[in-house]
């Protein structure tokens, strides 16, 4: 994004008085690290009425985080007389995304500040501090406090560089630059503890989550090189996983040779299929969930489209296919550069 867009979301910020933040549904290391580490850059910036938002509650793997606990899964409405100042979503690449949260009404005439990452992101704030060569939204996190002249404390650090982790699946990703590797040495450098960060969101998963992972795979399929896991509703339930996602899997999933694109199809309580997606290098996924009315990036999309399950994993699987032959992805590290520019 441009300086001048950073100075008019930070103008904003310090003229609220009531500010809430929300980061996205199915959340992941990005969305939370983003989201506490939000949190705690508006206390640094003597922001007293913050409330923090997400539809989904809080895993317990990311307990460690400061700000864990303050996170409310549903907003309840505010008078007229005493709204919200500012809304300040994170790592959201279209408002659908903050679910439930962003459909309030009374919101509709709340300015927004969008803080992303996602080369699909479209815009949708009054301010679009977005920038899609970053690894994650935590990394332009880190270049607004910075800019901002915020104190990266041990505990914003280490949302921070948890982000930054998990997005990169342990800086593992094409998108991992010089760059995003001196900002991990600087947050470490400012008490982040890399180890703790491993250990809770990598190195562990809850043993019900392994189950279920056992559940998706005797469903995993090869059409061409395009791999795939599916889950009904009932049979999630059934496996004992409460969780309408798929645990992660796809990204294990596209660590197959055969294939250069893989694809998770899970079908939610409400009938409605969420569809992760990965794509190895030279491939790009994003296109096909734009087209799907979702977004991300070329090697990491995802959208969520109405049921039944069995027509939308066909319809998908074809374009997939379609997308795997063409070959039509960005070089590895390249891309558009978001709403607008580096920082």
């Amino acid at each position: 994004m441009k300086p001048e867009t950073a100075r008019a979301a930070q103008d904003r910020i310090l003229q609220a008085g009531r500010v809430v933040v929300v980061t996205h549904v199915a959340p992941d290391g990005d969305a939370f690290g983003s989201l506490f580490g939000m949190g705690q850059i508006l206390g640094h910036m003597g922001k007293s009425d913050v409330t923090l938002a997400c539809d989904d509650p809080v895993p317990e793997a990311y307990h460690f985080l400061a700000l864990s606990g303050q996170v409310v899964n549903r907003l309840e409405p505010v008078s007229p007389a005493d709204p919200f100042d500012l809304i300040i979503t994170v790592d959201c690449s279209d408002a659908a995304r903050g679910g439930q949260t962003l459909k309030h009404a009374w919101m509709e005439s709340t300015p927004l500040v969008n803080i992303d990452h996602h080369v699909t992101n479209t815009c949708f704030g009054v301010e679009n501090l977005v920038d899609a060569e970053a690894a994650a939204t935590t990394e332009v996190l880190y270049r607004l406090a910075l800019s901002w002249d915020i104190a990266i404390t041990a505990p914003l650090a280490l949302a921070l560089l948890t982000g930054l982790v998990t997005d990169t699946l342990c800086f593992r990703t094409a998108n991992v630059t010089p760059t995003v590797m001196r900002t991990a040495i600087e947050l470490m450098q400012a008490g982040a503890d890399l180890t703790l960060i491993t250990s809770q969101t990598v190195n562990r998963k809850p043993f019900e989550e392994i189950r279920y992972w056992g559940q998706l795979l005797s469903t995993a399929r090869l059409d061409g090189r395009v791999a795939s896991v599916h889950a009904s509703a009932a049979d999630r339930r059934d496996g004992g996983y409460g969780v309408e996602g798929d645990a992660s899997i796809v990204a294990f999933l596209n660590t197959a040779w055969e294939a250069d694109i893989a694809a998770s199809f899970v079908e939610k309580d409400n009938g409605e299929v969420e569809i992760s997606l990965r794509a190895k290098p030279g491939y790009d996924v994003s296109r096909v969930a734009l087209n799907l009315g979702g977004g991300g990036h070329a090697a990491a999309a995802g959208c969520t489209l109405g049921g039944p399950l069995e027509p939308v994993m066909d319809r998908v699987l074809q374009m997939l296919q379609a997308t795997q032959e063409r070959s039509t992805g960005n070089p590895p590290g390249q891309g558009p550069a978001g709403c607008g520019g580096g920082l």
